[in-house]
C-alpha cells in the first residue's frame, strides 16, 4: 500500500553525555520532518559506533546484548508504524513512541495535556488563576470543533499555523450572551496559558518542538483606572442605608490606605497587625495570589484612615465569627454592592479591588512622594516592573511638579 509519510529510524550516540569513553545511544523516529528521540537505556563506547553502519563493533558480551536491543527496538518502532498504518490512525513520531512505550494514545493530545495540567498542576495554582486556565480550555475545544472540525489534536501535530490560527479565531469569536468580545490583552492572556501548558509538554518530552517558537507575544498597555483624591472622598463619606453596604464600602476604602487585595482582606486577622519598637502599627503578611510559589511576604505602615478602620470593626460579631479583623462577604455580592456604591458616588466606572490597588499605588503614595521602590514592596510585587504597570502619572501631578520647578528657577 502507497503511503504519503515519510518515515525514517536513525540510531545515534549522544556525546555531549559522554562519560570516560562511553555515550548513551539513542534512537531517532521520524515521520514527516518531525521527530522523537527514545533512549536505549545502554551506553557504549564512542570507538566502537559505526554512526554510518548503524551498528556496534564488539565482540565481548555487553556488546552483543546492545546489538540485539537495538534489533529489537527497530523491530518495535516498525511494528508500530504498521499497526498505526493499518488503523489507519494519525501517523507521528509521538504515536510510534506512545505505543512502544504502552502509552495510551490519548496521553500524547492536547486535551489530555490541559487535563492533566487542571489536575496536577492546579494544586499550585489559586482558584481565581485555574478559573482562567478553565475558561482558557474551553476556548481551545471550540476552536478544535468549529475550526479544525476535530474534537481532540496530537501535540505532535501543533504548530506555529495552530498558534495563529487559535489567536485568530479569538480575535473574531462571537461573544456569548452576557459577554464582551475579547480585548487584545485578553487573547494574549490565552494564548500565554496555553503556551504554559506547552511548556509543561517541553519539559516532560512529550513534545519536541515548541509550537510557539516564532510566536511574539503583543500586548496593549493600558492606562489603569484608580480614583482621584476627591472621588475617593466621595466614597468614604457617602450616607449609606444598609449595614452590608457600610461593610464593603469600609472594605474597598482600607484597600484603597494598604494596597491589599480582596483575597487578603478576607484573610487579614489580628495575626497580621505588629507593632514595632517606635509604636508604628504595621500589616505583615504573605500575599494569597503568590503564597504557593514564592511566598512573597509584604510590610504595610498603616496611616491613620486605616487604623481607625481596624478600631471601628473590632468585636464585629462577623469579624469575631470568622476570625478577621473586618467581617466580610462573597466576592459575588462584594462586586454586586460595589457596583450600587458606585452608583451613590456617581462615578462613571464601577468600582473594583483592582482600581482600590491602583488608587493606593498612584493616588495615596506615588503622588505624595512614596519612592516606586517602597510601594512596590507594600503591594506585596515580586518585580517592580509590575507596579510600574499598576501606576501612573498623572497630568495634574506632572503640572503640580512643573509648577513647582517653575518657583525654583525664578528664585535662583
Amino acid at each position: 500500500m502507497k503511503t504519503t509519510n515519510s518515515f525514517s529510524i536513525n540510531f545515534f550516540l549522544k556525546k555531549d553525555k559522554a562519560s570516560k569513553g562511553n555515550a548513551p545511544i539513542y534512537v531517532r523516529i521520524t515521520v514527516n520532518s518531525k521527530f522523537v528521540d527514545i533512549s536505549l537505556k545502554r551506553r557504549v563506547s564512542i570507538n566502537a559506533w559505526d554512526q554510518l553502519g548503524q551498528k556496534l563493533n564488539g565482540t565481548d558480551v555487553e556488546s552483543k546484548d546492545t546489538r540485539e536491543k537495538i534489533r529489537q527496538m527497530r523491530n518495535e518502532i516498525n511494528a508500530a508504524y504498521d499497526v498505526l498504518r493499518y488503523d489507519k490512525q494519525i501517523l507521528s513520531a509521538d504515536a510510534i513512541k506512545a505505543k512502544i512505550e504502552g502509552i495510551e494514545e490519548e496521553q500524547t493530545t492536547l486535551l489530555w495535556l490541559m487535563t492533566y495540567h487542571n489536575t496536577e498542576i492546579k494544586k499550585l495554582l489559586e482558584p481565581g488563576t485555574m478559573k482562567n486556565y478553565y475558561s482558557t480550555e474551553r476556548y481551545v475545544k471550540e476552536f478544535l470543533i468549529k475550526k479544525k472540525k476535530r474534537k481532540d489534536i496530537y501535540l505532535s501535530q501543533l504548530d506555529y499555523r495552530f498558534v495563529i490560527d487559535f489567536e485568530i479565531y479569538l480575535r473574531q469569536r462571537e461573544p456569548d450572551k452576557g459577554q464582551r468580545p475579547c480585548s487584545n490583552n485578553t487573547v494574549m492572556k490565552h494564548i500565554e496559558r496555553l503556551r504554559k501548558m506547552m511548556n509543561i509538554a517541553l519539559k516532560n518530552d512529550w513534545i519536541v518542538k515548541d509550537p510557539f517558537i516564532r510566536f511574539e507575544r503583543h500586548m496593549v498597555n493600558k492606562d489603569r483606572q484608580c480614583l482621584e483624591q476627591e472621588e475617593l472622598e466621595a466614597v468614604k463619606n457617602l450616607e449609606l442605608d444598609s449595614d452590608g453596604l457600610q461593610i464593603i464600602r469600609d472594605n474597598f476604602v482600607f484597600s484603597c490606605y494598604t494596597g491589599l487585595a480582596f483575597a487578603d482582606i478576607c484573610q487579614l486577622s489580628d495575626d497580621h497587625l505588629v507593632t514595632d519598637i517606635e509604636g508604628e502599627k504595621w500589616i505583615e503578611m504573605v500575599r494569597q495570589k503568590t503564597a504557593n510559589f514564592s511566598g512573597k511576604k509584604f510590610y504595610v505602615l498603616l496611616l491613620p484612615e486605616a487604623i481607625a478602620l481596624i478600631r471601628k470593626y473590632k468585636g464585629h460579631p462577623m469579624a469575631v465569627s470568622s476570625g478577621t479583623v473586618f467581617p466580610v462577604y462573597s466576592n459575588q455580592t462584594t462586586n454586586r454592592y460595589l457596583k450600587k456604591i458606585s452608583r451613590e458616588a456617581k462615578l462613571n466606572f464601577d468600582l473594583t479591588y483592582h482600581i482600590a490597588r491602583h488608587t493606593f499605588a498612584t493616588t495615596v503614595t506615588l503622588e505624595n512622594g512614596v519612592p516606586m521602590e517602597s510601594v512596590s514592596k507594600m503591594l506585596g510585587h515580586s518585580s517592580i516592573r509590575t507596579t510600574q504597570i499598576y501606576s501612573k502619572v498623572k497630568k495634574k501631578k506632572v503640572s503640580s511638579d512643573m509648577k513647582l520647578l517653575r518657583e525654583r528657577l525664578k528664585q535662583a
